[in-house]
């Protein structure tokens, strides 16, 4: 039997590379061609260190984490002075980060939208990967901003975390497709409608909307 050829970290990680632009470009359906060629090895290198196309795309889908985890400053959220502000640097980071890693960003888009021309069985995996990786990360940050809180006596602080994640999150997506929509808002002080909106959300959700007898 013949000894199976030692792994090359180094063509590997070049494979892992080019899997990501290629998938966060074109989808489960990327061709493994152009994956070898961008990777510069043979197509038959690719399936000597990943079995299938299936095994590639979920070691891309871990590659494109890996290298989120590795440059995320959660900083930005939890040492915020108050939520309003933590919503627009964290919202103003996370577009900067896709515009540094737009590949990375592409391809976790298209797990988290359940891509319908991934398998089924890969999509379930990749996405549970991802929302499970997504959910840790939210509850530290949560976790931590909670902590900062003064809570009414009355809540559980289980709750509470929970009531946030939801609404912080609906309005951090409002405040992306804010700056998406306005290039031209790269500072704070450019942001005063912007910020007044947040504030509103915010009161609301801390007040209640029904007027008080």
């Amino acid at each position: 039997m013949a000894k199976r050829l030692p792994r090359d970290p180094k063509k590997e990680q070049a494979i892992l590379e080019a899997a990501v632009v290629q998938f966060g470009k074109d989808g489960f359906n990327a061709s493994t061609d152009k994956i070898a060629e961008q990777a510069n090895v043979s197509k038959g290198s690719v399936f000597r260190y990943f079995d299938n196309k299936k095994e590639l795309y979920v070691a891309a889908v871990k590659q494109a984490m890996a290298t989120l985890v590795a440059v995320v400053d959660l900083s930005v959220w939890t040492d915020s002075d108050d939520l309003v502000t933590m919503i627009i640097n964290a919202t103003k980071y996370k577009t900067e980060l896709s515009h540094q890693f737009p590949n990375e960003f592409a391809l976790l888009t298209r797990v988290y939208a359940q891509d319908n021309l991934i398998p089924q069985k890969v999509r379930q995996q990749v996405f549970g990967m991802f929302t499970k990786w997504q959910a840790e990360v939210e509850n530290t940050v949560v976790t931590r901003v909670v902590d900062k809180m003064a809570i009414r006596k009355d809540l559980d602080k289980g709750q509470v975390k929970k009531y946030l994640t939801l609404v912080l999150g609906t309005i951090s997506a409002e405040v992306q497709k804010d700056l998406e929509e306005h290039p031209e808002m790269k500072r704070i002080e450019d942001m005063g409608a912007l910020i007044s909106t947040v504030k509103n959300y915010l009161k609301m959700a801390e007040f209640g909307i029904v007027e008080s007898r």
